[in-house]
């Protein structure tokens, strides 16, 4: 029964998804035209879900960056309160231990110690004031006992929220890793689709009649010319200093594959570490987030851009960064299965200048 049921399962599989692409609907032939338009398309759709999957998944990585950054200062704040919580402990068994000993003493020697201090005694008062005297000094101790175990209380309770706070920023981390590998699933998974839709393409060309072919041809031929019969003019920047040698710097990893949360030219480059990594090698010091980095500079026209600068997409919130390299062109770190490659500069929103 279990095999007749599977076997039902498996033929209406087949008659619902395998056979009607596989075999021609009864009776209509679909022309290759139409069947070439919907497949484009569907790469067409499945193009624009790459692109905003793209862009979730550079924001994702920028907040894994933060997050990572956030994460390193909490385990420094972690490591110096468990250093002053075993100074603290430490000084707290020092007191308790001189409290100790100081009792065991007094305790020992107290017989000839009240003696002396009555037969020293030239009068009541002085007696008295002694005897008091005696009773400050143990109180002092248990003061001082008290006070230590106060403050170690403080440094433990301060500790505690520490960790409570490292450790939710872990989790924040391992969310956000979560969701970029979610992420990246989907795209993995788009791309598959897009290439079987893309083969798919390419076979129904195949067929295509050369007059279709060359029509097609001479439509994209047409359409580059227009592109470049009509370029976007770019208008000469302001001069200024920037740092245009940081360009000849990045023009080096041209062809690095990005690689999420990297900046080293052996590893791959995010578009943040890219920028991180030129920029330190003329000595300056950038954080690995670009929504930092966009608060490192002074704010530039786009209209007015000098090599160097860098231009980011996202605003007031950066999410993409790049370094403007003159003529219209941006180099940067574009996305997962991607290179370091030159881009136009349109479609970046915002640039700053760094001092």
């Amino acid at each position: 029964m279990t095999n007749i049921r599977r076997s039902l399962v498996i033929g209406i599989f087949l008659a619902m998804f395998v056979l009607p692409l596989a075999l021609p609907r009864v009776g209509e032939a679909v022309p290759l035209a139409e069947q070439k338009a919907a497949a484009k398309a569907k790469a067409q759709r499945i193009r624009r879900q790459l692109e905003v999957l793209d862009v979730a998944l550079e924001q994702t990585i920028e907040r894994y960056n933060l997050a990572n950054l956030q994460l390193d200062q909490a385990e420094e704040r972690v490591a110096k309160s468990t250093r002053e919580l075993k100074v603290a402990r430490f000084d707290l068994r020092v007191s308790r231990e001189t409290l100790r000993n100081r009792v065991v003493a007094m305790y020992k020697q107290r017989p000839i110690d009240i003696v002396d201090v009555i037969f020293a005694s030239r009068s009541f008062d002085e007696l008295a004031s002694q005897l008091h005297t005696v009773r400050q000094i143990s109180e002092r101790d248990s003061e001082i006992v008290d006070e230590v175990e106060r403050r170690e209380a403080a440094v433990q309770a301060k500790r505690e929220q520490l960790v409570e706070d490292r450790a939710e920023i872990r989790r924040l981390v391992a969310d956000i890793k979560t969701k970029k590998q979610n992420i990246e699933s989907t795209l993995a998974a788009r791309r598959v689709m897009l290439r079987g839709v893309e083969k798919e393409i390419k076979r129904i060309e195949r067929e295509e009649a050369a007059a279709a072919a060359r029509a097609a041809r001479a439509a994209a031929a047409a359409a580059r010319n227009a592109i470049w019969r009509n370029p976007r003019e770019i208008p000469p920047g302001p001069a200024g200093p920037g740092h245009p040698e940081v360009i000849e710097i990045a023009k080096r990893y041209l062809g690095v594959p990005y690689v999420y949360a990297a900046a080293d030219p052996n590893v791959g480059f995010d578009c943040s570490g890219l920028v991180m990594y030129c920029y330190a090698q003329i000595g300056i010091s950038l954080p690995h987030y670009s929504g930092y980095q966009q608060n490192m500079g002074r704010p530039v026209p786009m209209t007015a851009l000098t090599p160097g600068d860098l231009v980011f997409k996202g605003y007031p919130v950066s999410y993409h960064v790049g370094m403007y390299a003159g003529n219209g062109t941006v180099i940067h770190a574009p996305h997962t299965g991607a290179v370091v490659s030159y881009t136009s500069l349109l479609g970046w929103q915002y640039a700053v200048r760094l001092p």
